[in-house]
């Protein structure tokens, strides 16, 4: 979390001195604030200013900033002055031109306004020395006669030391989103492209909205201020490392209307050819999104933001399969376009209430409703055993910010959650995989998914001399969810090569599943409907000490607890420090150290509750136990067969990851950041799963005990290494470049691949030790915007990365447990590299002004043309890794081509 100290960027918020405000409270906070104020700040050599007045509006400066042709100017630095020459207060002019701007008490200021490529402006005011609030203030900018840098001494408005000012995080602003080729307005997906796979642990990334854990972002990208990665990497308020999680940072409410709406089309006949694929592929997207805000019925103390987002994707999915030959088709060669539609309809709306100065509410109500066709279907598998969803969820949050005294300031957060997921099969039947080959039949996956839940949030800020003490609880999960399964009671038929003893394919796999000769057999059936629980609860506190006007530490301590595995000993401590090596360059050491515990998320639980006590009859057979057939009720009565269950190993805990680093940061021409540094995490203890009844060697054919089947046992004995060098850049280099680029040359080791994995042979699970799967040695991504608001403008981003790590398989269930996994003779886990992956995305769009008169007012219209893979570099993304298949180590299966998006932006 970014603390803003007062006096900086904090025009909106209704707060009192010496207080330290987060730049996501001051998202809650500004939602609320008619009235823009300002803070002081506070330094060692410099006291604390006066309480802010009663009267407020009497403190208050507003204008409009254009340029000589009338032309409205947002972004541009509005800064409050005292008669000393110190500034204040900062904002920056909206989308309007308009900026509001408080001071901390009665006198005379001047207010300053910059912008690169203009001369400065400035204007005296008095502000308190009458009951009237001052006169609006109108700025015309002139251009400057030649370009020179402007540049605001950010040591005067920021603390280098402050342990959320970390140079190398990766910042997406709203002008970014407008600015840059983002495919469909996906941000999250582009900013997804900066995360570490290594930091995310079981359950996934973690995706953050105004402070608050969430399963999706609850507003639409119009209303969407910023999205930061790795903002406070070792800070104990957070559950992820930094490098693990995406903060999303929605937008204000306003007390005047202003509104967006943005319409994005795609079709295939601007793509290029999709590789795999005989024919084009048809493609279709319109997708309608926008934002509203605004008082409510005048109100100066309550206002509101809306926003929508419909997306309606006509997608094909293309298919590469090898099937069974026949006269018309002798080489098998299964090649179809299937179509894949899918819809999504989003709104929310947040209403926000300015009860007193010190105190603020808001709830918001965020809806959505999407559905989507013939999922999985694509590369080998086939549109049979495609699946169709529905993700329905509803979501309720409330926000309460109250400031306690001049330094203290709490945070409240609730967020109550509904969610419903039916998955049906596009069709019934069993599902066939044929190794190698294909996967036809049925998809297996009926189901329902229902999930109440409830998130909660408490976070006080405490600022006392050279301490900024926080501490609070969250409660990311405590939900009751039902799973209503019918997976797999049709049955799942493997079908695999046979090989000779000297290694030679004597029967393929289409061979063996055409003479109905399936190597494994597994089926579900039994009770249907589980109902389980989830509850994760985490508190921590942390300080922040500036010992020194150079130099500041950061300890904290971090407590989490889960359902599972239940243990209740996980303490994470943490600390960073920031060491300014030269003010003048803003050059800045920072280091740190923690630890961090994995999420095991509802997976393991459902397990449990399915299979610990067998109320699912899950049955797994091996041809190497008996001989099967298709269908096997030809020669198996699968009302006798034993039945698999699930344990926890004793002893079970919570894996965690060690992280440490350092990293030298540098300013760089006009604002911008480049950072260099190393990090090293180890993570001990990961979950994996073993066959605790696995068949003994050396034939494999007799499990221990014959009463049952598979005993997966979940294990906490699994390692990984990991270090990685990192290159940062952001901010704005000069008045023609803006943007953010990440490098990093990394390794990561490993001998597992998850909760759900097991190990080739069960009985020597420490011999998987290999690359992790997710590794990619060098990853190169950068977002910038050329010229911007400029008509010769440029969005860019570039995206080149390493392949990652891929096992070869027999496709054989060589050790007769039904997982299929074997790999060659002396052949290492993760052994070989695929695809490498490179994109080059470009984006032109220009804002006409439809009233040029009205500087402060004018509704503007945009357009803009995005396209993706503008090189149409041929990218892989599945290689066939079974050793018997005719396209055994070839690509099969591509991402998209060059694709092109144009987008039309209205504005008010």
């Amino acid at each position: 979390m970014e603390t803003i100290p007062f006096g900086q960027d904090a025009a909106h918020y209704h707060l009192l001195p010496e207080v330290a405000v987060s730049r996501k409270t001051i998202a809650l906070l500004c939602l609320l604030s008619p009235t823009a104020l300002a803070h002081s700040q506070t330094t060692p050599s410099q006291p604390a200013l006066p309480a802010v007045a009663n009267a407020a509006a009497q403190l208050a400066v507003s204008g409009t900033v254009a340029d000589p042709s009338g032309a409205i100017i947002p972004g541009a630095e509005v800064d409050l002055t005292n008669a000393n020459g110190a500034t204040i207060a900062k904002t920056t002019t909206d989308a309007s031109g308009s900026f509001s701007i408080r001071a901390p008490q009665a006198g005379s200021y001047s207010v300053i306004v910059t912008l690169t490529g203009f001369q400065p402006a400035t204007k005296a005011v008095t502000l308190g020395a009458s009951a009237a609030a001052a006169a609006p203030l109108a700025f015309t900018l002139s251009v400057a006669e030649a370009v020179q840098q402007v540049t605001v001494n950010a040591g005067s408005q920021v603390d280098l030391t402050a342990s959320d000012t970390n140079g190398n995080t990766s910042v997406m602003s709203a002008r970014d989103m407008k600015d840059l080729p983002i495919f469909d307005n996906d941000y999250v997906t582009a900013m997804g492209a900066f995360l570490d796979g290594g930091a995310s642990g079981t359950s996934g990334s973690g995706l953050l909205v105004d402070g608050m854990e969430a399963n999706r972002a609850l507003v639409s990208p119009s209303a969407v201020q910023e999205v930061r990665i790795n903002e406070d990497p070792y800070s104990a308020q957070y559950f992820w490392p930094g490098r693990g999680q995406i903060d999303i940072i929605t937008k204000q409410a306003a007390d005047a209307y202003h509104g967006e709406f943005n319409f994005t089309y795609r079709d295939s006949a601007m793509n290029a050819q999709q590789d795999f694929s005989s024919s084009k592929p048809f493609e279709q997207r319109q997708m309608y999104e926008g934002s509203l805000t605004g008082p409510v019925a005048h109100s100066k103390s309550t206002m509101f933001l809306f926003s929508l987002n419909r997306n309606v994707e006509d997608l094909t999915s293309v298919v590469n399969a090898t099937v069974a030959p026949t006269a018309a088709n002798p080489e098998g060669t299964y090649d179809v376009n299937v179509p894949a539609p899918t819809t999504d309809t989003e709104f929310s709306i947040k209403i926000g209430h300015q009860f007193t100065d010190s105190h603020s509410a808001s709830v918001m109500y965020s809806f959505q409703n999407a559905y989507a066709t013939n999922v999985g279907v694509g590369n080998q598998t086939l549109p049979e055993a495609g699946y169709n969803t529905q993700t329905r969820e509803d979501d309720l949050t409330i926000h309460d910010n109250y400031i306690v005294s001049s330094s203290m300031l709490n945070e409240a957060s609730l967020a109550l959650e509904r969610s419903y997921d039916p998955v049906k099969d596009v069709q019934e039947g069993p599902m066939l995989v044929v190794s190698g080959n294909y996967t036809g039949g049925s998809a297996q996956a009926d189901q329902l998914n229902t999930e109440y839940n409830l998130r909660a949030n408490e976070m006080m800020t405490w600022t006392v001399g050279p301490h900024t003490l926080k501490f609070g609880v969250n409660v990311p999960h405590f939900g009751r969810r039902v799973r209503d399964d019918e997976t797999n009671e049709d049955g799942t038929y493997t079908f695999s090569p046979t090989y000779a003893a000297d290694g030679s394919v004597e029967a393929t796999s289409i061979e063996n599943q055409q003479a109905g000769i399936p190597s494994g057999f597994s089926m579900a059936n039994g009770q249907t409907r589980f109902v389980y629980h989830q509850q994760e609860v985490g508190a921590f506190v942390q300080d922040q000490i500036k010992l020194k006007p150079w130099f500041s530490v950061t300890p904290g301590l971090r407590y989490d607890w889960q359902t599972f595995p239940g243990d209740t000993n996980n303490f994470s401590p943490r600390v960073s420090f920031a060491w300014v090596w030269d003010q003048k360059h803003e050059m800045v050491l920072r280091g740190g150290a923690g630890i961090y515990y994995d999420r095991s998320g509802s997976g393991p639980i459902l397990d449990l509750a399915r299979y610990q006590d067998a109320k699912r009859r899950l049955m797994e057979l091996s041809s190497n136990q008996e001989t099967l057939c298709y269908p096997i009720t030809n020669c198996v009565d699968t009302a006798t067969l034993p039945v698999s269950y699930v344990e926890l190993e004793n002893g079970i805990r919570t894996p965690y990851d060690t992280e440490y680093g350092l990293t030298l940061e540098r300013k760089v021409g006009e604002k911008g950041v480049v950072s260099v540094g190393g990090r090293i995490s180890r993570w001990t203890g990961l979950y994996r799963s073993i066959d605790e009844n696995a068949p003994l060697g050396p034939d494999y054919t007799t499990r221990p005990d014959a009463s049952i089947s598979q005993l997966r046992q979940i294990q906490s004995e699994g390692k990984q290494i990991g270090s990685a060098l990192d290159i940062n850049y952001r901010g704005r280099f000069n008045k023609r470049f803006t943007g953010f680029a990440w490098y990093t040359l990394a390794h990561s080791g490993n001998n597992t691949d998850g909760i759900s994995w097991f190990p080739e042979n069960q009985r020597d699970p420490e011999a998987e030790w290999g690359p992790s799967s997710w590794e990619q040695r060098n990853k190169f991504g950068v977002y910038g915007a050329i010229n911007p608001q400029h008509l010769l403008n440029l969005g860019v981003g570039v995206f080149a990365n390493s392949g990652k790590p891929w096992s070869i398989l027999t496709g054989t269930d060589a050790y007769g447990t039904d997982l299929f996994n074997a790999r060659p003779d002396g052949v290492a886990r993760n052994s070989e590299i695929g695809p490498d992956y490179a994109d080059v995305d470009l984006r032109w769009g220009y804002d006409f002004k439809l009233q040029p008169k009205e500087t402060d007012k004018s509704p503007t219209l945009g357009f803009s043309v995005s396209s993706f893979d503008v090189l149409n570099h041929p990218n892989g993304s599945y290689v066939d890794t079974t050793e018997g298949s005719t396209d055994f180590g070839q690509v099969t299966s591509a991402y998209a081509p060059r694709r092109t998006q144009l987008a039309m932006r209205f504005q008010f």
